[in-house]
């Protein structure tokens, strides 16, 4: 299970290396591309690629001061996969929760004009 951060992390990695090849990224453009959402720093990119990089989600070749260069794996791609299912599986649930509660709700109301309404006739 990955946190918010690392999540928005992975998804810019797989955006931007496509087809699972190498790419040379520079720690201050995953920051830019990040910024709107979270406050990292550069320390805490270092920290979400290694963690990224041990659950096997991406592969690091090398990394210094200022670049990394890191490839997606299938594992990574997976996850947000499953992920993005996840949630849209959680709305058609809420979809039909909502729909059941309407029909339920109409169902009582009918049926309790109906057995108002034989009452009356009845007696």
């Amino acid at each position: 299970m990955l946190d918010k951060m690392s999540k928005e992390v992975l998804k810019f990695l797989l955006e931007f290396c496509k087809d699972g090849s190498f790419q040379v990224l520079e720690y201050d453009d995953i920051i830019r591309a990040l910024t709107s959402n979270y406050n990292l720093d550069k320390e805490g990119i270092v920290q979400i690629l290694k963690h990224l990089n041990s659950l096997e989600y991406i592969t690091i070749k090398y990394r210094d001061d200022s670049v990394v260069c890191v490839s997606t794996l299938p594992l990574g791609r997976q996850y947000i996969e499953s992920e993005e299912e996840k949630k849209k599986n959680i709305v058609k649930i809420k979809n039909m929760a909502k729909g059941a509660f309407i029909s339920a709700l109409l169902a009582a109301l009918i049926g309790a004009f109906l057995g108002t309404l034989i009452y009356n006739i009845i007696f």
